[in-house]
């Protein structure tokens, strides 16, 4: 008998433990609501360059060399609030989504990306509706339009080319654009973060002609839907 009243208070405090755990862990959890307002408001423009700052416990100057730590909100958060193997539909990985933010900001000036609408579309799942404002730069051209710029074509594909190459050169488009971000509750994470980005609207309104803008993506290294398709990882 009092074997069996110990065993019993030690299934209670075991199961008061495991409360306590669950009860700790969601008042700091995080809801996917609150992740993607903040995943918008951190990259409202783009991927931002890594601040670099000297180790706190050596003292420098500017002339002597010293291995910086590096400080970065943007990365820091995916870190924080997706999950390692986190797939943007087609790849996985933080790394993945971060070179996505990179290639947006590197080959675009100017990038600014606003929240329009948040709603559920699943128990754990949400969807936003974004606009993103760029400016289409020699940058743009050269490392995702670079057919526009071929020499290589003949004398009247060049001529037509370099004809939509230079009604595209500094252009302000505004592309209406859209993200799904799947939740996993027991993780608090993000294991999906899909998003697209309609690019073919505003070059049609920029072109006027169906077929320029067909010309335009045939063999660009980007998609109409925004998804860029060279593998080579920028530094």
């Amino acid at each position: 008998m009092t074997a069996s009243i110990g065993r019993l208070k030690v299934d209670i405090l075991d199961l008061e433990t495991r409360r306590h755990t669950i009860t700790s862990r969601t008042a700091f959890c995080k809801s996917v609501w609150s992740v993607a307002i903040e995943y918008f408001r951190l990259f409202q423009h783009g991927f931002m360059t890594p601040l670099l700052v000297p180790n706190s416990d050596r003292q420098t100057s500017v002339t002597v060399e010293v291995r910086p730590h590096q400080l970065h909100a943007q990365i820091d958060f995916l870190r924080e609030t997706v999950a390692h193997d986190v797939t943007d539909g087609v790849d996985h990985g933080v790394e993945a989504l971060l070179e996505n933010w990179k290639r947006l900001s590197l080959y675009h000036h100017d990038v600014n990306v606003e929240l329009k609408r948040l709603e559920y579309v699943a128990v754990d799942s949400l969807q936003a509706t974004t606009t993103v404002g760029l400016t289409i730069t020699e940058s743009t051209l050269q490392n995702l339009f670079p057919h526009l710029l071929d020499s290589r074509a003949s004398d009247n594909e060049e001529k037509q080319e370099s004809s939509l190459a230079a009604k595209l050169l500094n252009q302000r488009i505004i592309a209406h654009g859209s993200a799904r971000f799947d939740w996993d509750p027991s993780s608090c994470r993000v294991i999906r973060l899909e998003s697209k980005l309609d690019l073919l609207s505003p070059v049609l309104e920029l072109l006027g002609s169906l077929e320029d803008v067909a010309r335009v993506f045939d063999a660009a290294l980007v998609t109409p839907e925004g998804r860029f398709t060279t593998n080579n990882f920028l530094s």
